[in-house]
């Protein structure tokens, strides 16, 4: 009797358990749900309020490892039946089994409480994952190397190719692509290592770099991302070339963007003296120009210049003109130097009038020169009009008839510098002239001090005078 006293009070707690846990309706899925490994799951457990008011619910799982609740409490009407979600998501690298969840419902109002069971069957849907992504570097530089480093894993027992696929992506848009078919071990890790150097060309900014891994029916097995960044160089070089020519100076201004950014609204300027401006020739015009102090500054203003491309300014600097008039001066004084110390013959005439009709010729022979002359002939010519007098005042020439007229020929071995001769003879005409008569050229042959031959002729003269 004292044991039945004893049991009593037990029966009746577990009896009022059990009305209580009526209360509180748990309706789990019928069949075991599959879950996928790597994935996000979803289960649905339905949650019934059998009393006869609403109440607060609150629910809690146990083990808390891999799964979440979309809510944990709930205010429940009395007779209403609400859709309960729980998220479940297993890890790539899961144990292919069934696992056990403990759901539990409390009553916040009464303090009851009831808790079921649940079980699910995970699944891998690949066997070989990518476990990690290395980089040797988050952000770089130009004309550095990235290293990316995936991490491939084999959880099953046995041996599994794939095609392992790395991408690296600008804005969507694909720089560089890697393709390798790989065979991985059981249980086994293989890292695999590829070099992307970064170039000047090279946009700055992020850049994302997608790994992927498919069987031999190309079916997407997994996929991971992870991203880098490029650091923004700016480095704009200017190079100036000048070729100076006879006539003509040619400058080459080069600006070059070595950096892997624009550059924007550059100004080059270049600054002469302001006595070039009339000599000054751009290929491209200047934006701007501005005189000071003797001097005169071009500018030339750029809109943009792309990264690891250049601008050229080219000018040039023309005296041609300049040049060609000076060499004409210079030439003139040197002829007229040249001209002024050369030996000078000088043909002249006197009409003697009245008396005897004759006319006295003189040659007017000079070395202006600074150095002696030799073997000097001094050449004359009467026209056949006129008869020569044989009667000489200065030095007797050579005479020769011809058919056309007489010759007549001085010879001197000497002349000193600054020397001086004066050659005469006489004409008289054989008929009766009126109007005009020319003589011809005289001509002076010498010899220089180097021993080269050198030739000077006479002006023409007129003879105007009525001669009978």
């Amino acid at each position: 009797m004292r044991k039945i006293l004893i049991f009593l009070p037990i029966f009746f707690t577990l009896l009022l358990s059990s009305v209580l846990a009526q209360e509180i309706q748990i309706v789990t899925p019928e069949k075991t749900p599959v879950v996928y490994a790597g994935r996000t799951n979803e289960i649905h457990v339905l949650i019934r309020n059998n009393m006869e008011e609403k109440a607060s619910f609150y629910f809690s799982v146990w083990p808390p490892q891999w799964i979440n609740l979309k809510k944990y409490w709930s205010i429940i009407n009395a007779g209403e039946t609400i859709n309960l979600t729980l998220f479940i998501q297993p890890p790539r690298d899961a144990e292919e089994g069934t696992y056990k969840y403990s759901l539990s419902v409390k009553v916040l109002e009464k303090n009851v409480s009831t808790t079921s069971d649940i079980y699910i069957n995970v699944k891998r849907t690949t066997h070989v994952i990518i476990s990690e992504i290395k980089l040797n570097k988050q952000i770089l530089r130009p004309n550095e190397t990235l290293e990316i480093t995936p991490v491939l894993t084999n959880l099953d027992v046995n041996s599994h190719s794939v095609l392992l696929s790395i991408k690296i992506l600008k804005d969507d848009l694909q720089v560089k692509k890697f393709e390798d078919n790989v065979s991985i071990d059981g249980k086994k890790s293989l890292s695999l290592t590829y070099s992307f150097p970064i170039k000047m060309t090279d946009r700055p900014g992020e850049y994302e770099i997608v790994v992927s891994l498919r069987n031999e029916m190309n079916k997407l097995l997994d996929e991971t991302t992870t991203k880098f960044s490029i650091e923004e160089i700016s480095k704009l070089e200017q190079e100036k070339k000048v070729e100076n020519k006879l006539l003509y100076s040619r400058v080459e201004i080069i600006l070059t963007n070595k950096g892997n950014v624009p550059e924007r609204d550059v100004v080059i300027s270049e600054t002469l003296p302001l006595i070039l401006k009339n000599f000054f020739y751009p290929e491209i015009e200047p934006t701007s120009q501005e005189e000071k102090e003797n001097r005169i500054t071009y500018r030339w203003s750029i809109e943009e210049i792309p990264p690891q491309q250049s601008f050229v300014i080219r000018y040039q600097l023309r005296f041609s003109s300049v040049i060609i008039v000076s060499a004409l001066f210079i030439i003139a004084i040197i002829w007229a130097v040249w001209t002024f110390y050369r030996p000078s013959l000088l043909k002249r005439y006197v009409a003697i009038f009245p008396g005897p009709k004759e006319i006295t010729v003189s040659l007017h022979l000079k070395n202006r020169g600074k150095s002696t002359l030799k073997n000097i002939v001094v050449k004359d010519f009467v026209p056949a009009i006129a008869a020569v007098v044989k009667k000489f005042d200065t030095i007797q020439p050579t005479i020769k008839r011809k058919s056309t007229g007489t010759e007549l020929k001085w010879r001197i071995k000497r002349l000193e510098p600054k020397e001086e001769r004066i050659l005469t003879y006489r004409i008289r005409p054989i008929v009766e002239i009126i109007g005009k008569i020319k003589l011809p050229r005289a001509e002076l042959i010498y010899e220089t001090k180097r021993g080269k031959v050198r030739r000077r002729i006479s002006k023409i003269i007129s003879i105007t005078q009525k001669i009978e």
